[in-house]
């Protein structure tokens, strides 16, 4: 491209940069160029993401250079490196961007002391085990010496895994320690007898309810003789069925607790009362069962 075209694509001060950092240049520019558009896109997006953390990691340094040198000393030590003023600026430019972050985002730069020998054995180590190490580990890897990182990553990462294995422990044992103390009484009373008297009462109510809609029914279809016979009659047949079976069942029911509890069982004007907090907790249990059998029927109704 000559100067001409490229100073219609870019100003005078980037051209001159680019010029500068082409002339910088010793061996040949060796691409490999992906197969894909996509592997293509997929590249073109690393480069992207590459360029502006090493930019934001020059800049830093930068900064760290210039505060620490003598007025007039930086821009020497940029035309001794042959870099130029313009590439350090907006590297410089960036690191300021970023330390200009609101707190809440203050995590995305993290200043490490890593010797170029320290940073060159971390290369080695593989990403999916640099992202496992947080801060503390990375402090504890500043201060090692360069020959023996990779040694210490793996004595961090055993460390870890050990750490995550007494964890795992440690929450079975709690699940264990709950298991071992679930509570074996409520409302003064066993678990077990507690549970029979909520039961009663949310399965007669919601039993009740039942029968008084069937009674309600039964009565419609009595009364309504102008349908036809051979359909009530299917529909009592039905009604009568369903009935019968759950009526021979509360038979069962009532003549086993009258042989085992003989003389003990009162009629229903004694029935045994309920404290305020067992009544909250007998209605809260009911209106779940409740929405349950609606839920189921409804269901059934779909189909």
């Amino acid at each position: 491209m000559r100067n001409q075209e490229l100073t219609e694509l870019v100003n005078e001060e980037s051209q001159d940069e680019i010029n500068h950092q082409i002339s910088q240049i010793e061996s040949p520019l060796n691409i490999v160029m992906p197969s894909t558009i996509e592997e293509c896109m997929d590249r073109v997006v690393h480069l992207a993401n590459r360029q502006f953390c090493d930019a934001a990691e020059m800049g830093f340094i930068l900064l760290q250079v210039k505060a620490e040198t003598e007025h007039g000393m930086f821009y020497s030590l940029l035309n001794e490196r042959k870099i130029h003023k313009r590439t350090a600026q907006r590297a410089m430019a960036v690191s300021k961007m970023l330390q200009a972050l609101p707190k809440r985002k203050c995590d995305t730069v993290s200043l490490l002391n890593f010797s170029q020998k320290q940073l060159t054995e971390l290369t080695k180590v593989p990403i999916e085990t640099l992202k496992e190490l947080d801060d503390e580990d990375y402090e504890v890897l500043a201060e090692t010496s360069s020959n023996a990182i990779k040694q210490q990553v793996a004595d961090l990462m055993k460390e870890r895994d050990e750490l995550q294995v007494t964890a795992a422990r440690a929450l079975n044992d709690l699940e264990h320690e709950k298991l071992r103390k679930v509570p074996q009484v409520r409302f003064d009373m066993h678990v077990f007898i507690s549970e029979i008297r909520k039961d009663a009462i949310c399965n007669t109510e919601l039993l009740n309810e039942a029968l008084v809609s069937t009674i309600t029914q039964i009565s419609q279809l009595c009364d309504n003789r102008q349908l036809d016979l051979d359909s009530r009659v299917s529909a009592a047949q039905v009604l009568h069925h369903t009935w019968a079976a759950i009526y021979s069942q509360i038979g069962t029911a009532l003549e086993r607790l009258s042989s085992e509890f003989a003389g003990h069982i009162e009629g229903i004007e004694h029935l045994p009362k309920f404290t305020k907090a067992e009544w909250q907790y007998v209605e809260t249990e009911r209106n779940r069962l409740l929405e349950q059998f609606l839920v189921e029927k409804q269901s059934k109704e779909n189909k």
